[in-house]
């Protein structure tokens, strides 16, 4: 049995708490965004940025390899439904101007319209379930891969050194960006050991339907990113302007209907389904990327990043 299940719901509680607040800290510290990693290979050809991802897909697998014998997966199939999901949630992510990730780092830049994803995504779910569309399952508990600390050791130097030979980025530049991906694949991964249904998008997914707990780590993630902007002075809030507003809500209402097929968001693909080694995974979080780099490169509004 995991130390985990032996925790009482009080301490379970506030340490669900904690581990999210520290999450939405590292997220908005750094502004973790799919759109922003894809703007910066497009505009500067730097892919620093979306190795970095992987690199919290490492650290993650290392927190369930360390605390489990099992981790959360979503069950990504059946493929069509997944392709079109990763698509959706891609065009969603850049009408938005930021990802799962993203968005949650706006909102600690005052940026309240971001609220608006939240609220599109949630409608979204509300109709694909009366539609009787998505996939509404929690996550599955899967075995961590056996070979998962050989793949941490060998991956991690890996894409160090990539971002640092490839792209020529100072050597303290490479270390910042390392320590904030492992930071937030370990806290991350770790508010998905303590509870489910994580991350983020997901747990949106279920409130209503989840207990208590799922709602109190949403309210710790925000309050982290905000918390953070205040202390960093990057905090003003400012009236949004009315295009502002339409983007973040459909693009809110793409993201949903994407997370509800595919199942979950990039933060889920990150954070379980990269590390999970699954195929699948991989293919959508290519697809979400892939959508993003073509709707940049096509819709010059979109590239403000």
């Amino acid at each position: 049995m995991s130390l985990l299940q032996e925790l009482s719901i009080p301490a379970l509680a506030a340490l669900v708490f904690a581990a999210a607040f520290a999450l939405g800290v590292a997220i908005q510290h750094g502004t973790t965004c799919a759109v922003r990693a894809m703007s910066e290979l497009i505009r500067e050809r730097r892919a620093d940025g979306l190795l970095g991802f992987l690199e919290c897909g490492l650290w993650a697998l290392l927190v369930a390899w360390i605390l489990t014998p099992e981790m959360a997966v979503p069950q990504w199939e059946p493929v069509g439904w997944l392709c079109l999901g990763a698509a959706l949630f891609g065009a969603g992510a850049t009408m938005n101007g930021g990802c799962a990730f993203g968005s949650i780092a706006r909102l600690g830049e005052g940026r309240a319209e971001f609220l608006l994803t939240g609220a599109g995504a949630y409608l979204a779910f509300r109709i694909l379930d009366a539609l009787g569309r998505g996939r509404a399952t929690l996550p599955e508990q899967s075995p961590v891969p056996e070979n998962a600390l050989f793949i941490v050791l060998v991956g991690l130097p890996l894409l160090i050194a990539m971002r640092f030979l490839f792209w020529r980025r100072p050597i303290g530049v490479v270390l910042k960006l390392s320590l904030l991906m492992a930071i937030i694949g370990i806290i991350g991964a770790f508010v998905g050991a303590l509870h489910q249904p994580w991350p983020w998008m997901l747990a949106l997914r279920f409130i209503g339907t989840s207990d208590w707990m799922t709602g109190l780590g949403l309210v710790g993630l925000v309050s982290g990113s905000i918390a953070n902007g205040i202390v960093r002075g990057r905090f003003r809030l400012a009236r949004p302007k009315l295009a502002a507003v339409r983007d973040r809500f459909t693009g809110g209402m793409l993201m949903g209907a994407g997370s509800a097929l595919v199942p979950g968001g990039n933060d889920s693909l990150i954070l379980q389904g990269i590390p999970s080694g699954s195929p699948l995974a991989f293919l959508a979080y290519g697809i979400v990327l892939a959508v993003i780099g073509v709707l940049l490169l096509t819709v010059p509004r979109f590239n403000v990043h």
